[in-house]
């Protein structure tokens, strides 16, 4: 069954090439190097803050649980889309040059993991203004990777559902105890360097997910946890 429904030729063939840079720049919000911005500031908030208060724990439990999952889910895009290895659309509807497989869209699922998290977990606001204002980047990037040509329809709205899928699943296997949740992020880092290869995309997630898991031991152990008391008192 074919992947294209006509909305990525369409959506080419329409806009102006003026506004390729303008797309490119919308799909950031999905890139990981952004997402791993966002989360290196998440930490170093909730360091501050733990600090400010004296508490016992560099992080909070809701912050590395929160970190666990997104790092989790990046491995696990990546595993995907070697996994499955379904081409992009022709070369002749990119915008931009993309080679690496198409489905499922990796900023759409980036972007739908990390603000989706930021939004089920987080303490500002209500729950549905969060998931709102979760939605718009979300839905700006997978509009933007349809406008770049580099994905079709239903790889943007698989990946909204993988990513939605993920973070139920990984709440309810781990019971939201981030220690579960490193845990099976290593897993996932481990399933992305098996299924790439080798790549040098699968390493750096090997990497990130089993370095989040060794830091997380690393910073609950008591000593380190009395010596961050003293330090903030």
């Amino acid at each position: 069954m074919t992947r294209g429904v006509g909305v990525t030729e369409l959506l080419r063939e329409t806009l102006p090439e003026w506004s390729v840079p303008l797309f490119e720049f919308v799909a950031l919000l999905g890139d990981e190097l952004l997402v791993g911005a966002v989360l290196l500031l998440l930490a170093c908030t909730d360091a501050y803050r733990s600090f400010r208060h004296g508490d016992d724990r560099l992080l909070s439990d809701r912050t590395a649980f929160v970190l666990a999952v997104v790092l989790g889910g990046l491995a696990f895009t990546l595993a995907l889309k070697s996994a499955f290895g379904l081409p992009r659309p022709p070369a002749s509807l990119r915008a931009i040059p993309k080679e690496t497989p198409g489905f499922p869209s990796g900023h759409t699922m980036a972007a739908t993991v990390c603000w989706t998290a930021l939004a089920l977990w987080s303490t500002r606001w209500t729950r549905r203004r969060r998931l709102a204002l979760a939605a718009v980047p979300i839905g700006l990037v997978a509009v933007s990777r349809l406008a770049l040509g580099v994905h079709y329809l239903v790889d943007v709205v698989a990946s909204i559902g993988f990513g939605v899928g993920y973070l139920i699943l990984a709440a309810t296997l781990t019971g939201k105890d981030p220690t579960k949740a490193f845990a099976g992020a290593a897993i996932l880092g481990v399933a992305a360097l098996v299924v790439t290869g080798g790549t040098t995309d699968g390493w750096l997630a090997f990497v990130g997910c089993l370095g989040g898991a060794v830091g997380w031991w690393v910073i609950t152990r008591p000593t380190v946890r009395e010596l961050w008391v003293s330090a903030s008192s």
